[in-house]
């Protein structure tokens, strides 16, 4: 089965652009196809692999991944016609909201999707503006700093001696950076998320 893209075709087991579908002619080739299990398993296809980088690049985004799989698990209750047209629209509007999730760093004012997945690690609730507008800058400094550090190092994943250095960084950054309410525990609990997002991302420098 395949689904058109602006300028062509893609097939199931590639690497998928969803911005590039046509989802108006998607949904036109569902309402009129006679095996519309096949048309709702390449789109269940490539909203798994776009997920599959979204959450690479911003593991906040879990919650997209709960409704994926909410998704999906209702519809292998009951595989009827009906269920079958409704998981489609189902997915339909979760890609919609996966492109828009794709384009909220320029929302929020950021240059990457990585300065925002900082920001999204550091964001909580009750903030005030100045605080949100503080974390911000937090967020695209320390990801600079952390790039710069991990350029100097060759591998720097594979030395105890390095690992620690980025920590510390990551740590020394926060401690004077960050609003001040931000206590002691929670910098800690910020510290080690971003230093795992750290450790998986940018293994190699």
């Amino acid at each position: 089965m395949e689904i058109e893209q602006t300028g062509g075709t893609v097939r199931e087991g590639t690497r998928f652009d969803i911005s590039a579908i046509d989802f108006d002619l998607l949904r036109r080739e569902f309402a009129k196809a006679k095996n519309k299990n096949l048309l709702m398993r390449d789109l269940e296809e490539i909203i798994r692999q776009k997920l599959d980088r979204l959450l690479f690049e911003n593991p906040r985004r879990i919650n997209y991944y709960e409704h994926y799989q909410r998704i999906i698990e209702d519809y292998n209750k009951e595989q009827d016609r009906a269920t079958i047209e409704k998981t489609f629209m189902d997915l339909m509007n979760l890609a919609n909201n996966l492109d828009e999730e794709e384009q909220r760093y320029v929302r929020e004012g950021f240059k990457s999707d990585e300065e925002l997945s900082l920001y999204d690690m550091l964001f909580r609730e009750n903030l005030s503006k100045n605080d949100i507008k503080k974390i911000k800058e937090v967020a695209v400094d320390l990801l600079c700093k952390i790039k710069e550090a991990i350029a100097q190092y060759d591998h720097w994943t594979d030395k105890q001696e390095t690992k620690a250095a980025v920590d510390n960084l990551i740590r020394d950054t926060l401690w004077q950076e960050l609003p001040e309410c931000y206590d002691e525990i929670s910098i800690s609990t910020y510290r080690q998320r971003i230093y795992e997002y750290v450790y998986t991302r940018y293994k190699v420098a």
